[in-house]
């Protein structure tokens, strides 16, 4: 039995967004919630981590930067002058240090077990060493679900899941995606997978004393790739009747570039429009709104489906799949409205949103929301030296 107070290490690669990074603070949040005897240590490479992490108390290590050129198998610099092998070698020299230096007794990774390039096996070969255990934890669709098993196979996923990781993490539940029959986990892989539900919050009935107060918010995630579909909201809320909405607000995030902010503050000024570089808590804005514009992605979903509010999504146009699927998966549920990028123009934006206000609004969530609770409680007794208990 493990007595000590446990060490944990959540890494996550983000080489563009901050989805990733996201996904691991929260965990990391609920854990030292439940045990704030912890130590805890987030390692990414994020360009936003600090107006995330700080505030909760959690410290982090940066990785330098890099982005993917295609669908998560050719990485580039973030910044010029430096080549990608030597900026590779940085980071598996970086993390295998943090991994001998802090000892984590939990060493767990989102999306890439590997990690870009297989910079992370280095570290997973020292947490052996100094007895910690690995968890890789997925969100529930990940890709079409050829390509990811064609990914996997040339760079070794399944092998890497195999030799390093003691379970495997769904963010989800089977009856979306049945995560071993589409990715290919069969045997022992499969063994070791639990599903434990979306990670979002319990819905609360959102205060709304003044239908004239009634809020419409648009964000895009991180921002770095949501931009025109901003821009478009910005132009759209002109043609929406006067009475509509009460107040309207554009959130572009952390990482939406500093021409595009500028160019929706006019815009915005123009139009009624508030605008905000970025809001720490979103989520609770989106719980309390009324209607969301947003890419569906894998964080906002379980945003949305922890709120009553309404929404219309507009998915990456590519080259992942992940979020046309999401928010097809949306649209069946009930609750979004669906627009393709290549069908997005002020006019269209402006007819789903009004479409989706004449609706009636959710009244439940359409899958389990405990995942947090969930995943505190297996990632516990895994520190303690304990094994998982079953997924349900």
């Amino acid at each position: 039995m493990n007595r000590r107070a446990p060490r944990l290490l959540f890494y996550s690669h983000n080489g563009v967004g901050v989805g990733h990074f996201r996904r691991q603070l929260r965990l990391a949040a609920a854990f030292r919630q439940r045990r704030p005897d912890a130590a805890v240590l987030l390692v990414t490479g994020s360009r936003a981590p600090r107006g995330f992490a700080e505030p909760l108390g959690l410290d982090h290590v940066r990785l330098p930067g890099i982005r993917s050129v295609d669908r998560k198998e050719t990485w580039e610099p973030l910044q010029p002058g430096v080549q990608i092998d030597e900026l590779m070698r940085v980071r598996a020299d970086l993390l295998k240090r943090t991994v001998r230096r802090f000892r984590p007794d939990l060493l767990i990774a989102d999306f890439m077990p590997a990690g870009p390039y297989g910079e992370l096996v280095g570290a997973l070969e020292e947490l052996a060493s100094v007895g910690g255990l690995a968890v890789a934890g997925f969100r529930d669709i990940i890709d079409e679900p050829g390509f990811v098993r064609d990914l996997w196979a040339r760079t070794g996923v399944h092998d890497v899941l195999r030799e390093h990781y003691a379970a495997i993490f769904v963010y989800g539940v089977r009856e979306v995606l049945d995560f071993e029959a589409e990715y290919g986990l069969t045997g022992e892989l499969a063994a070791r997978l639990h599903y434990l539900g979306y990670l979002g919050r319990p819905v609360t009935a959102p205060a709304r004393p003044d239908p004239e107060a009634a809020e419409l918010i648009a964000c895009a995630g991180g921002g770095v790739d949501g931009g025109s579909l901003l821009a478009c909201v910005a132009e759209a809320v002109e043609l929406l009747p006067p009475g509509l909405f009460g107040r309207r607000m554009i959130v572009g995030g952390p990482l939406l570039s500093g021409e595009e902010l500028r160019a929706l503050r006019e815009q915005g000024a123009r139009s009624g429009v508030e605008v905000a570089g970025f809001i720490s808590e979103l989520d609770r804005r989106i719980a309390d709104s009324e209607l969301v514009v947003t890419m569906p992605g894998y964080n906002t979903t379980c945003e949305l489906i922890s709120s009553s509010a309404r929404a219309v999504v507009v998915p990456r146009s590519g080259p992942s799949l992940e979020q046309r699927m999401r928010a097809a998966q949306l649209e069946r549920w009930g609750r979004a409205r669906r627009l393709e990028p290549l069908e997005l123009d002020p006019g269209a934006l402006a007819a789903a949103i009004e479409a989706s206000m004449s609706a009636p609004r959710p009244t439940r969530p359409p899958v389990p929301l405990d995942g947090l609770d969930r995943a505190v409680n297996m990632l516990e007794s895994l520190a303690a030296g304990e094994p998982a208990a079953a997924s349900a």
